[in-house]
């Protein structure tokens, strides 16, 4: 996000329940907006009102049962390896059957009522929730409550809606089975079990988005999971408009988390022996070790290696003097030494870690020995043993309920504010600062200092491990637990330890006799990830990023030239957060005559302008950003707000009606939508109805409250709401 247009609450994609939705209509990658759709009468594009199966957005074409949407067997006769694979994915387990999922939906149900978590059912329970089951007891013996995500679910999804919280659409007619021979009979079944949204990001995403509401239990509208929003705004979906970046090869879901795999069973879909994997692998390790699964955790950590990066990139003397890069950085006895650790999301088309933001425990390490291996200072090494060490950078999100105690068990329904937010977005990068005091006593024999740095991951926080571990315990856990084994022929023990992976490591040598770029990682790639994850620093520490922008120049070839236009856009990105337009716009000219035509050309120069309230003048090159980038809708956002700030309704209505048809219920598009409607002389019956939507859309009136209240209470909260902070390092005896 561009930070002159700040027209998107920075912490809304905080909040990740499971339970999420979808788009039908969302343009994709390969289907863009139309430039324009001027309707005769201005009218107001509203967020649907919750369907029957509220506050789930799920609909049903006809009638459908439980046992119906249960039933796999059918299809693994002829689907054995799709059907095995899926036996070990994280559907099969999506429900009542997975320890995780139930700790917290019995809390939910207890405290907001049954009825209300039909919420998590359009995604978690859809036997239980067509059969409206979701509003009684479910037994650890209900069928239904064992079913998870089916066949019949995925390849039943006739159409999908941006909603969120299961926004699609559920066929109900039968499935013609193919006879032998009968090519008919096989084009019908194939019609039938491949509709239109099956093979999109936009069906993944009616599971994958979602939102709170007073439906679930919160007073004010929260956005939470949204895989398939970060995704739209990211290079994998053609958006280009963020930066410029290095060529990414464009992929969507069933890229990453489906592909080929070997055919050992025969299966009726297989081409060239392969299929799409069913296993579905994501970073849910814990999930597939407590079944004793070891062929899904190795899929799973084979996703996480390697899916960001860590670099000691920068290191500070005491006078705050730079090395850039920090490799052979000066030592002084007695002199704190502070050390820029960049992470970034290298591989990752959502951000990273994704899912359930506010139960991932991604954490960094680092470790600082002398020359002959003596450790001499640590951060975060305790956090795998104890799930609360304070050195520890954790990547994940806070939620406050509202005196600002932060939530960290999924009480997503005491969920009041987001608190902060250090996941990373696709393709983005974010700095945290570790400081230690160098020993009065080290030797010249000591150096040089080895320090290494590790970013680790493990699926859940520990305090969510032990409550579903104790509730395990309980005799409706054990039941549970006796009736999964009964049902998949194996054990589900969620006490077992989670596994912890290693996702990215780096090491630097500081010091006297420093070996210098130990890593795969030029230099100048290490300084221009430095000044990117810079840009996320407050307003007075932003220009702590220029340094290492300028050295990245500095030590690039000549004939780089999308190297060198992507540390251009960086530094006119710096000049534009401190208001120097012109020095922004001259960057930007040098960067275009590097990569001519680059969608982040245009939207950092309407961002530069719109900064200075130069607004007439930024709606054109916005314009060019979102049209380049159709299913973006930050980008629509920005230029909607331009419009509406150049005095332009009509334009300003028109740049809505594409960014809502994306985002249903963003709330600035909503608030623009209806001045504009209301510039526009629309009825006052449409512009009250606008109102109201906004109003009812809105971020929390009480986030700044919550947010403080955190701080107050919590030494912790306050450090972490910092977006570059430094963890104190420990001192090894």
């Amino acid at each position: 996000m561009r930070g002159s247009i700040a027209v998107l609450v920075a912490l809304l994609a905080t909040v990740a329940f499971a339970c999420s939705g979808s788009p039908t209509s969302t343009p994709t990658a390969t289907t863009p907006v139309l430039p324009a759709i001027t309707a005769p009468t201005p009218m107001a594009l509203l967020p649907r009102p919750s369907p029957e199966l509220g506050p789930a957005q799920t609909e049903l074409a006809g009638t459908l049962t439980g046992d119906t949407v249960t039933e796999t067997e059918s299809c693994a006769g002829c689907h054995a390896d799709a059907a095995a694979q899926w036996r070990s994915s994280a559907h099969a387990f999506g429900s009542f059957n997975n320890p995780i999922y139930r700790v917290v939906i019995d809390r939910f149900r207890a405290d907001v009522g049954k009825d209300a978590s039909r919420f998590c059912g359009g995604c978690h329970d859809v036997a239980l929730l067509v059969d409206g089951a979701m509003s009684k007891e479910v037994a650890p013996t209900d069928s239904r409550g064992h079913g998870g995500i089916t066949c019949r679910v995925c390849h039943g999804i006739e159409s999908t809606r941006p909603d969120g919280n299961g926004s699609y659409l559920l066929a109900s007619s039968p499935i013609p089975i193919p006879r032998d021979g009968d090519d008919e009979s096989l084009r019908a079944h194939k019609a039938r079990m491949a509709m239109a949204p099956l093979r999109t990001a936009e069906m993944c995403g009616s599971c994958h988005r979602a939102f709170l509401s007073p439906e679930t239990g919160n007073p004010s509208h929260l956005v939470g999971q949204d895989e398939l929003g970060a995704w739209e705004r990211s290079a994998y979906a053609g958006s280009l408009a963020t930066r410029v970046d290095e060529p990414i090869q464009a992929a969507e879901c069933r890229t990453c988390h489906m592909p080929l795999e070997a055919a050992e069973h025969g299966d009726a879909a297989a081409k060239d022996g392969k299929i799409r994997s069913h296993r579905f692998a994501g970073a849910n390790t814990w999930l597939a070790a407590m079944r004793g699964d070891g062929h899904q955790v190795e899929a799973a950590q084979a996703m996480l290696r390697g899916a960001a990066s860590i670099d000691v990139a920068v290191a500070m003397a005491a006078d705050w003097t730079r090395t850039l890069p920090a490799d052979g950085a000066p030592v002084t006895p007695g002199q704190p030494l502070t050390l820029d650790v960049v992470l970034r999301n290298e591989r990752t088309g959502h951000r990273f870690p994704g899912g359930v933001l506010d139960a991932q425990d991604t954490w960094v390490e680092l470790e600082v020995r002398d020359a002959h291996g003596k450790r001499l200072a640590e951060a975060g090494e305790a956090q795998q043993a104890t799930g609360v060490d304070e050195t520890a950078h954790r990547l994940r999100a806070v939620l406050g309920d509202e005196h600002g105690t932060p939530l960290l068990m999924r009480e997503t329904q005491r969920f009041r504010a987001p608190v902060f937010n250090h996941t990373i977005a696709p393709r983005d990068a974010d700095v945290v600062r570790f400081r230690f005091q160098v020993p009065a006593l080290l030797a010249a024999s000591q150096l040089p200092l080895h320090v290494t740095a590790r970013l680790r991951h493990r699926s859940r926080d520990l305090a969510l491990a032990r409550a579903a571990c104790a509730d395990a315990k309980t005799s409706r856990g054990a039941a549970f637990a006796r009736e999964v084994a009964r049902r998949t022929g194996g054990a589900m023990d969620p006490c077992v330890a989670e596994p912890v992976t290693e996702v990215a490591t780096s090491e630097v040598q500081l010091g006297t006799g420093a070996a210098m770029g130990l890593g795969s990682m030029p230099t100048w790639r290490r300084l221009y990830d430095h000044g990117l994850g810079m840009l996320h620093a407050l307003q007075e520490d932003v220009e702590s990023a220029r340094p290492s922008l300028e050295r990245a120049l500095e030590v690039l070839p000549p004939e780089a030239d999308r190297e060198r236009a992507m540390v251009l856009d960086a530094l006119a990105e710096v000049s534009i957060r401190e208001g120097r337009t012109d020095e922004a716009l001259r960057s930007l000219d040098e960067a275009e005559a590097l990569v001519p035509g680059h969608p982040a050309i245009p939207h950092a120069r309407g961002a530069a302008l719109g900064n200075v309230w130069r607004w007439k003048e930024a709606t054109a090159p916005l314009r060019a950003a979102a049209l380049a980038s159709p299913v973006d809708d930050v980008l629509w956002s920005h230029l909607a707000v331009a419009y509406g700030s150049a005095d332009e309704p009509r334009a300003a209505l028109d740049a809505t009606t594409h960014g809502l048809a994306l985002s249903p219920r963003d709330a600035d598009m909503l608030r623009v939508q209806a001045l504009a409607l209301e510039r526009l002389g629309a009825s006052p019956e449409d512009v009250t109805r606008a109102r109201d939507a906004f109003a009812r859309w809105r971020p929390p009136d009480d986030a700044p409250a919550v947010k403080n209240g955190c701080s107050s209470q919590f030494p912790w909260c306050a450090l972490e709401r910092l977006p570059v902070h430094v963890h104190p390092m420990r001192t090894v005896p």
